[in-house]
């Protein structure tokens, strides 16, 4: 890297030099994590600030002593002036050199996400916008976003010095502060061990569906018709439905006369609808399901109507219980808000499922057992991914954050760019880990935690065993081996 210098540096001064004019020497710490992108970008953007230790060897050049990665990022992305700043020692004795080196890497103390986080906060109060402090500090936007978001909160980061949270974390608390029904779920999936971000994801989900439903409830008012608002509605409705109502004699009431019933209210309840399907919960059809609303009429109070439950009737014989029809109706209702209750909770986890995995298909390293996972998908012959291929692997381009693009002529020449870009044989094995992930992503939908499948578990045991930490209604899949092997 260096030739012969016509400059006489001398010990205990310091200078300005091009990198490429310095030496590396011998290094106890072989591994310069050459793709630490943040900190090469730190380097490009500021600058080399911590001076490079050198010596100088017999023929006049400067040997690295001390700062290889500094110096081997500034050779690869340059500085803004093109140089760096060097402080000359005297030729260290190995053993001095081993010594040194050692401790230096060994003691060598990270700076703590609360130090970062404050740090941070002192750009943002002197005026340096957020996009200045990624470009200027080479620190990832995810990070800056979430110390904005937590700078305006005294609580949130004293919640984050007292309790260890991570920045990410205290960012999520951040952003519920003042809904107290909130923050005690979060703080109770804290002590409980429980993925904070898929607590995180039902919570907005619930939010977004209340404000809908309170939209949809007011406008149904506005036509005349008395929908409840969301506060108002009892806690239990199955017993008070119209359509399982009767009269003193037995005889339901006619829909037509459902308004006119004394305390007669109607609730407007989410459903996720697939097309042209009624039963949304239980359907197996395939698409997109889509948020809709139904207005289910109720009678809030049911004996002042002179009406009663339509199985609260003693059976004919005398050998059923008054009670055990009605009894086996409350069990339907509960299994049904099971149903409900899983399918609300797996579409939050797909949300931060299909985030973990649009950073995931990015990484540049293999994983452990990747190729026997591609192996398994496509000896076995996968039905997800055959169906990926015939749909040019949109799930894939979508998380790769790919333009979408009308047609199977464009769909099959961004696959042909996909396949062209892995130039190396470890990009190749990413991508097409990538493939067979996003193929099985596409896959899956509300039908997928009542019904796993031997893949399903694969797929789930191999994400966790990547770093996913799956939520609980995820984790049901993981039993489907077990269970298939019964």
């Amino acid at each position: 890297m260096s030739t012969t210098s016509s400059t006489t540096y001398e010990t205990g001064h310091s200078y300005r030099v091009p990198p490429q004019d310095l030496t590396i020497g011998t290094n106890v710490r072989t591994d310069t994590h050459p793709a630490a992108s943040d900190f090469a970008a730190s380097i490009k953007a500021r600058g080399v600030l911590e001076p490079i230790t050198v010596w100088v060897d017999d023929n006049g050049d400067l040997v690295v002593y001390r700062g290889q990665r500094r110096t081997l990022a500034a050779v690869k992305v340059g500085t803004p002036d093109g140089l760096v700043p060097v402080h000359v020692v005297a030729r260290p004795e190995e053993t001095d050199r081993v010594i040194d080196q050692l401790v230096e890497n060994v003691h060598r103390a990270p700076m703590r996400e609360a130090e970062e986080r404050d740090a941070i906060e002192q750009l943002a109060l002197l005026g340096v916008s957020a996009a200045q402090i990624v470009k200027r500090t080479a620190i990832a936007r995810p990070t800056v976003d979430a110390v904005l978001t937590i700078a305006g909160s005294a609580t949130t980061k004293s919640r984050m010095d007292t309790h260890g949270l991570t920045l990410a974390q205290a960012a999520i608390f951040a952003e519920f502060e003042g809904d107290l029904a909130a923050t005690e779920s979060l703080e109770q999936a804290v002590s409980w061990g429980r993925p904070l971000e898929h607590t995180a994801q039902r919570l907005r989900d619930a939010r977004a569906e209340a404000h809908a439903v309170r939209a949809e409830a007011d406008r149904l008012r506005d036509q005349g018709m008395p929908a409840l608002d969301p506060d108002e509605v009892p806690e239990r409705t199955w017993p008070l439905r119209l359509d399982g109502l009767v009269t003193a004699d037995g005889e339901p009431v006619p829909e037509a006369d459902w308004p006119n019933v004394p305390g007669a209210a109607v609730v407007v309840r989410a459903e996720w609808a697939y097309p042209d399907e009624d039963d949304t919960e239980d359907s197996d059809a395939d698409g997109e399901p889509v948020l809709r609303f139904v207005p289910v009429w109720i009678c809030t109070e049911p004996a002042a109507a002179g009406l009663r439950s339509a199985y609260d009737q003693p059976s004919p014989t005398g050998t059923t219980s008054p009670g055990e029809s009605e009894a086996g109706a409350e069990d339907r209702a509960e299994q049904r808000r099971e149903v409900i209750t899983n399918n609300k909770a797996w579409r939050s986890a797909e949300t931060v499922r299909r985030e973990w995995l649009a950073q995931f298909v990015t990484r540049k390293a293999v994983p452990a057992g990747a190729e026997a996972l591609i192996c398994e998908s496509i000896l076995s012959g996968q039905y997800s991914l055959t169906k990926a291929m015939s749909d040019s692997h949109r799930m894939l381009r979508t998380l790769l954050g790919e333009t979408e693009q009308e047609g199977d002529l464009a769909g099959s020449q961004a696959c042909a760019r996909l396949a062209a870009n892995a130039t190396t044989a470890k990009a190749a094995t990413v991508r097409t880990l990538a493939a067979v992930l996003a193929a099985w992503e596409a896959s899956t939908s509300v039908h997928t935690w009542r019904n796993p499948s031997e893949w399903d578990a694969r797929i789930m045991t191999a994400l966790t065993g990547w770093g996913y930490q799956p939520s609980e209604v995820e984790q049901l899949l993981l039993g489907a081996d077990a269970d298939h092997a019964a």
